[in-house]
C-alpha cells in the first residue's frame, strides 16, 4: 500500500510539474503573438533617430539604445559617455544580440527576455514541488507569470525583466540545493547562481550588494568547512568577473576605472532639504557639495556628501526614507503612485486609468477614495507579503531558509531605494519574489488561515 501511495504521489507530482510546465509556455506564446503585432515607432532626436520595432521603450530606452548604437559605431571599447555614466551592461546585451541580425535585434531582444520569464517562474514553481510547498506552486506561477505589470516588462527595453528572472532562478536553485532533491549538486547550483548574480550585476550594480548576501545566506545554511567555504570564494569570484569586465571595458575607453558615475546623481536627487524622496527634475533638491577631480571622484564625493547629510539630518532623513518607502510601493496609477513607470505597457489598458473621461471621474479617482484604495492595494499587498514570510518561518526547515533568502532580498533593494530615490520602478526586479510570499499568504488565506502544507516528513 506505501508503495502505491508512493507511485500516486509521483505520478501526481509530475502531472503538477507538466500543467506548471503548459502555463509557462503558452504566457510565453502569447507574448510572442503580441512581440510581432507591435507597431515601430520613431525615436531618438538630432542626428541620432532610429525605427523601434518588436519592443516598448522603457524609462530609460533612449539611453540603452544610445549606447548600443555607440556600441555598434565603435565596438565594444566604444567612448560613447552614456556607456560609462551609465552601466554598459544592458547595451552590451543588445550589441551581441544583434549578431543574429541588426535589423530584427529588438524583436530578439524581446523573445529572448519573455522566454527567459517564462523559464525563471516555471523552475522556480517546479522546484517547489519537491518541497512541503508543493500546494502553492500553481498559483505561485500563475500570479507571477499573469502579473501584467511584471510579465509585460520582458518586452521592454530595460534590465528589470531580466534582472527579475536571475533572482527567481536564484531562489529556485536555493530551494534546489537544500530540499534534499538535488542536495548532491549543492556546488554546480552555487557557481551557476554566482555566475547569474554577476549577469545581474553587470546589468545594475546596485545588485552586487543583493549577490554578496545570497552567496553570505548560501554558505551560512551549508556546512560551514574548508570546502564550503572554498566554493563560496570561487562563487564570489566569478560573481565580481562581471562587473570587473565594465570597469576593464571603461578603463580602456575612456580610462575611467568605474562601472558607472551616475550613483551619486540618483543618490542627490533624493536628498536635501527640499526633495521629496522621489524622482524630480525641478526645485531645491540636493545636497551642497564641493566637487573635483576625475568623473569618478566626483560620483564618489556626491555619494559621502549625501550619506553625511543623511546622518547630520535625521529628522528630515526619516521623512524622506517614508516617502521612499511609499514612493517604492506604490500603485502604477492613482494618487499615491510615484515614479519613472510612466511607460507602462499595463497602464495603456488599465481599467481605472481608462474610465477617465470628465472631471467628475478624475476627482474620484484621485480623491479621498481614490487615496482610500491606493492605501488599501499598498498596504493590502505588504501585509499579505509579510503573512507570506510569517507561514513559511513557522514551517521551519527548507521552507524558512527560502523565506529569509527572499525576505534578504527584497529588503536589501528596498533598502538601497532608501538610500538613492523612491521609485516603483525599482520594485520590477523583485515583484516575482514579493509575489511569491503573497500567494503563500493569499492561498493560507482562501484556506481558512491553515497552511496547506504536504504532508511528510520535513526537508532539512
Amino acid at each position: 500500500m506505501a508503495s502505491k501511495s508512493k507511485r500516486a504521489r509521483q505520478v501526481t507530482k509530475r502531472n503538477l510539474s507538466k500543467t506548471i510546465l503548459y502555463w509557462a509556455f503558452g504566457v510565453f506564446l502569447i507574448k510572442l503573438a503580441i512581440i510581432f503585432r507591435i507597431e515601430g515607432v520613431n525615436s531618438g532626436s538630432g542626428d541620432q533617430v532610429y525605427f523601434i520595432d518588436g519592443a516598448w521603450l522603457g524609462a530609460d530606452g533612449e539611453n540603452y539604445l544610445k549606447g548600443y548604437f555607440g556600441l555598434i559605431r565603435d565596438g565594444f571599447f566604444s567612448r560613447e559617455d552614456i556607456l560609462y555614466k551609465w552601466p554598459a551592461g544592458y547595451p552590451l546585451l543588445i550589441y551581441f544580440l544583434s549578431f543574429f541580425g541588426q535589423s530584427w535585434v529588438l524583436t530578439t531582444l524581446s523573445i529572448v527576455q519573455s522566454a527567459l520569464f517564462s523559464y525563471a517562474a516555471y523552475f522556480l514553481a517546479n522546484e517547489l514541488l519537491q518541497t512541503r510547498l508543493k500546494n502553492f506552486s500553481l498559483l505561485t506561477l500563475l500570479i507571477i507569470i499573469c502579473n501584467p505589470t511584471l510579465s509585460l516588462s520582458s518586452i521592454v527595453i530595460g534590465y528589470e525583466s531580466l534582472v527579475a528572472s536571475g533572482l527567481l532562478i536564484s531562489l529556485g536553485l536555493f530551494t534546489r540545493s537544500f530540499s534534499g532533491s538535488n542536495n548532491g549538486k549543492y556546488t554546480h547550483n552555487l557557481i551557476i547562481s554566482s555566475l547569474i548574480l554577476g549577469y545581474v550585476s553587470m546589468l545594475q550594480p546596485r545588485f552586487l550588494a543583493t549577490g554578496l548576501l545570497i552567496l553570505l545566506t548560501w554558505f551560512i545554511y551549508k556546512k560551514r568547512d574548508f570546502f564550503s567555504a572554498g566554493i563560496t570564494v570561487i562563487s564570489l569570484t566569478l560573481m565580481l568577473c562581471f562587473p570587473a569586465t565594465l570597469i576593464f571595458r571603461n578603463y580602456h575607453a575612456n580610462g575611467q576605472n568605474i562601472i558607472s558615475s551616475n550613483l551619486g546623481v540618483t543618490m542627490n536627487i533624493g536628498a536635501g532639504p527640499g526633495a521629496t524622496g522621489g524622482f524630480q527634475t525641478k526645485g531645491n533638491y540636493g545636497v551642497p557639495c564641493e566637487l573635483s577631480g576625475t568623473e569618478v571622484q566626483k560620483d564618489n564625493q556626491k555619494v559621502k556628501c549625501v550619506l553625511e547629510w543623511y546622518i547630520s539630518n535625521p529628522k528630515e532623513s526619516s521623512r524622506l526614507f517614508v516617502n521612499k518607502s511609499i514612493y517604492f510601493w506604490s500603485p502604477w496609477f492613482g494618487p499615491l503612485e510615484n515614479g519613472t513607470m510612466g511607460r507602462n505597457p499595463w497602464l495603456t489598458i488599465h481599467p481605472i486609468k481608462q474610465s477617465i473621461s470628465d472631471r467628475e471621474t478624475l476627482e474620484a479617482v484621485y480623491g479621498n477614495f481614490g487615496k482610500f484604495i491606493s492605501w488599501a492595494w499598498l498596504m493590502g499587498g505588504l501585509c499579505l507579503m509579510v503573512y507570506g514570510f510569517r507561514i513559511l518561518w513557522r514551517a521551519r526547515f527548507v521552507e524558512r531558509q527560502i523565506a529569509i533568502l527572499t525576505l534578504i532580498i527584497i529588503s536589501v533593494n528596498w533598502f538601497i531605494s532608501l538610500l538613492t530615490i523612491g521609485d516603483h520602478r525599482f520594485r520590477i526586479p523583485i515583484m516575482g519574489l514579493s509575489l511569491f510570499l503573497q500567494a503563500i499568504g493569499l492561498k493560507t488565506l482562501f484556506s481558512g488561515g491553515k497552511a496547506p502544507m504536504v504532508d511528510g516528513p520535513a526537508l532539512r
